[in-house]
């Protein structure tokens, strides 16, 4: 394999863990035992751990290594309103109706991932459509854990998907439902 799929490999497979939840918040990501465990030198998993690191999938400080952020009451709820901003400014700027399809995997989080995917796809302002993926990124193991939290969801994803005049209002409803239940998402995600 060579040193660039090695990367792109562990890129894929560490992203993809970090937000599945798989490492707890505030966790130390230790590049020799992720190299070990992917099947890869340290060099591509450093490379990968300072990527994730610019996604702030990943933190690294001096002397403490990489590990997994750990958002407080605050931060979370940014995290969300910023989303909400970045999902509104889709809507409001959308070149193209809504593309909606089903997900390979039917869970609710991975639902709700390629629901605010399409709508991001909408706005022809490439950065609103990174900017979106990243955010849905940092939130997807709070996304994990929303059922546990907040009951029903089912209605919620139907309500976004329907293009028409109150689709700002149930995306403001969607987040700010949220943001009303950052402590319980965060002790959530937090559980062992």
């Amino acid at each position: 394999m060579s040193p660039l799929q090695a990367m792109e490999r562990s890129y894929a497979t560490l992203k993809q863990m970090l937000r599945e939840g798989r490492y707890a918040p505030g966790a130390r990501l230790e590049a020799n035992r992720i190299a070990e465990a992917l099947g890869v030198s340290m060099t591509p998993v450093r490379d990968v751990l300072q990527r994730l690191v610019g996604e702030h999938l990943v933190e690294a400080s001096v002397g403490e290594g990489f590990h997994v952020p750990r958002l407080g009451e605050a931060a979370l709820r940014d995290l969300y309103e910023w989303h909400s901003a970045l999902v509104l400014m889709a809507v409001r700027t959308a070149r193209h109706p809504l593309a909606v399809d089903e997900p390979d995997d039917e869970t609710i989080a991975a639902r709700t991932a390629l629901l605010f995917e399409r709508i991001g796809e909408m706005a022809p302002n490439r950065e609103i459509r990174l900017a979106i993926s990243s955010v849905s990124d940092r939130l997807h193991a709070f996304r994990m854990v929303e059922s546990q939290v907040l009951q029903p969801l089912i209605g919620e994803l139907d309500e976004l998907a329907v293009i028409d005049g109150g689709l700002p209002q149930a995306i403001r409803r969607y987040h700010l439902r949220r943001m009303r239940a950052v402590p319980e998402l965060i002790r959530r995600r937090e559980a062992p």
